[in-house]
Order: structure tokens, then sequence, then C-alpha cells
């Protein structure tokens, strides 16, 4: 799911929206194919999950929270994330996005 959605973004696919395109090109975050080449695969699946993480977060009407997201701080709690070994990482790492972009108190 992940690799199919992410295949449709950098295809530019008419079936994701352009407003998807428009958020990914306004925080740098709107890779091409002849990029996309030469990173290793680690990176690149940073890359696919963030995607797919912010893809759902735009279908699922957060826009509030899209607003606010910096690249920066996403890579940040990714990796955070990904030290706690859960198994259903997507989730987590959404809801941590969702998290960091509502707590009032930071």
């Amino acid at each position: 799911m992940i690799d199919n959605l992410f295949n449709l973004i950098i295809n530019k696919s008419d079936s994701i929206s352009k407003d998807f395109y428009s958020f990914l090109e306004k925080i740098d975050f709107n890779y091409t194919k002849d990029m996309i080449s030469s990173f290793n695969i680690e990176n690149l699946q940073v890359i696919k999950e963030i995607t797919y993480v912010l893809y759902e977060l735009h279908i699922d009407n957060f826009q509030n929270i899209l607003s606010k997201v910096k690249i920066d701080e996403l890579i940040n709690l990714y990796k955070i994330c990904k030290t706690f070994e859960t198994d259903s990482f997507i989730p987590y790492y959404k809801k941590s996005i969702i998290n960091k972009y509502t707590n009032n108190s930071t």
C-alpha cells in the first residue's frame, strides 16, 4: 500500500489531489524520480512512510496539523518513534504527529 501510493505520487497521478501535491511542494517534500534514484534503501523507506502518513492526515482532513508540520520535525519524530519498535509503526507515527501538533503546552 505504501509503495503503491508513493508510486502514484512520484508519477504525478491524477488520482492524488492537486492540494496534496501543493502541500508537498510547500514543505519541500516533493521528490522526483531522479532524486529518488540516488537515495539509499533506508532513506527511501523513511520518505515513503512519512509521505504515506502525511497523505493519511490529508485524507482524514487534518489540515490544521498539516499547516503546522515542518519536515525536520517530522524526520526527528520519525526517528524517535522508530526506537520504540512497535508492531504497527504507521498508526503509532501518525498518532505521534497528531499529538505533537495538537499539544498546546509546546
